[in-house]
């Protein structure tokens, strides 16, 4: 019973994910098709500066709310509590330090001011804890409604905003309308469900439990600022040094290069159980596996990345019309950074299988300074086809190259090196196959 509502929760938010990237990719398309490359580069430019302070508003504790959750039901209450208010504060620093970034390092006008509304309307993502707490009770469709609900009217309502050609501030009101009402219908189910009275007696706020809290998720903030700074700071550097119309050309190449790393970490999220079991049988056959994923990982990237590269003019030109044939470069050269994403999802349930926690954040910080310095060198003089390759070679950096530093990072970067040269040849079944099954 325990294993079919763990495999119907996962094909659920599978589900979910799929339905959410579809209706998120038609909408950008539209916007840029309908608002054209000056408009949809304003949007996307607004949308990226304020993702670079998210975090701030799960203080990285996602992972670590589901986990005491789970383990400690009858505490769940008052960890909530606890976790809601760590995350409320956090809520009021990502519009801070957002609001203060903001004058002081952008140019003061009306995107300035479209950037401090989008802050103030996304600090409501806070309230994002109750997903976690269903997902340790395993009620995913509690929370599933709400979001599929909530986004499909978003996404009309930006449709019909686009259609009835209303202003960029309309529709950056609409777009932070569902942090809103996402939030709102979260903290209202979630009373609606309140604990039971058992779980109500462990209600009393400590200062010593938020502290530990605090510390428990500062690594996983600190990694998550570096993931979110390289995924986006090379739109705010190509808006402030080459403008938001190159922008656009970049945002829509991104978007289509982007929409194939959700499913890396599906397939990384199938195998991590079989790794986790080889694990404790033993070193071959987990290496092995290990080797086989990264192989398959390898495979899979370069054929997409291969068609891509060769259609990007005609999928730019289907997709996006003739004003966005500038975007086809730029695809041919972002599509490739799918080479390290994919066996990056490989790679991070390694560091969680074997402890390595801190790497992660040194990887992601290693790609971000990466990514920073390249657009620096490379925006003013080639705009977005600098910005692609920036992300191409922090990826690689973050990736790969990083797992050079330490003994035990080298040893998993050989078997992404194996898995690239010789990766057909991982792909024939061997004996070894038959034992891992």
């Amino acid at each position: 019973m325990q294993l079919s509502i763990n495999v119907k929760n996962s094909l659920l938010l599978v589900g979910e994910k799929a339905i959410l990237l579809g209706m998120g990719f038609i909408t950008s398309v539209l916007m840029a098709r309908i608002g054209g490359p000056a408009f949809f580069g304003d949007f996307s430019y607004i949308t990226a500066f304020v993702a670079l302070f998210i975090p701030l508003c799960s203080m990285g504790l996602n992972s670590v709310s589901t986990k005491y959750f789970v383990l400690y039901p009858k505490h769940n209450h008052i960890h909530f509590k606890t976790i809601l208010l760590l995350r409320a504060l956090g809520a009021v620093f990502c519009i801070t330090i957002g609001t203060l970034a903001a004058l002081f390092f952008l140019p003061t006008n009306e995107s300035t001011i479209y950037i401090l509304v989008l802050l103030a309307l996304q600090s409501f993502s806070f309230i994002y804890l109750v997903e976690h707490y269903y997902l340790a009770k395993q009620k995913v469709t509690y929370t599933l409604k709400i979001r599929l609900i909530v986004c499909l009217l978003i996404s009309v309502g930006k449709i019909i905003a686009l259609l009835l050609e209303y202003s960029l501030l309309t529709l950056i009101l609409i777009h932070g309308l569902e942090f809103i009402l996402i939030g709102i219908s979260y903290i209202t189910l979630y009373y609606q469900h309140k604990p039971t009275q058992k779980e109500q007696l462990y209600t009393r706020l400590s200062t010593g439990t938020a502290l530990a809290f605090f510390h428990k998720g500062k690594w996983l903030l600190l990694s998550s600022f570096a993931a979110i700074l390289y995924l986006k700071i090379d739109q705010v550097m190509l808006a402030s040094m080459y403008g938001t119309e190159e922008v656009a050309f970049y945002a829509a190449a991104s978007k289509l290069s982007e929409f194939w790393y959700v499913f890396p970490v599906l397939i990384a999220n199938v195998f991590h159980p079989k790794l986790l079991k080889l694990k404790q049988q033993g070193q071959v056959l987990y290496s092995h596996f290990l080797l086989k994923s990264l192989s398959y990982m390898v495979a899979i990237s370069l054929l997409i990345s291969t068609v891509i590269f060769i259609l990007a003019p005609m999928i730019i030109n289907i997709i996006y019309g003739e004003e966005y044939k500038a975007s086809a470069s730029i695809l041919s050269i972002h599509i490739f950074a799918t080479l390290f994403i994919f066996q990056r999802a490989i790679f991070s349930k390694w560091l969680i299988i074997e402890g390595h926690y801190k790497f992660s954040l040194f990887s992601h910080a290693a790609g971000a300074i990466t990514n920073i310095t390249l657009n620096l060198i490379l925006i003013p003089n080639y705009g977005g086809v600098g910005a692609a390759w920036a992300t191409l070679l922090s990826y690689m950096v973050a990736s790969f190259l990083s797992l050079i530093v330490t003994r035990k990072t080298r040893e998993f970067m050989l078997l992404m090196i194996n898995a690239m040269i010789m990766w057909p040849r991982y792909l024939t079944p061997t004996k070894v196959d038959n034992a891992v099954k």
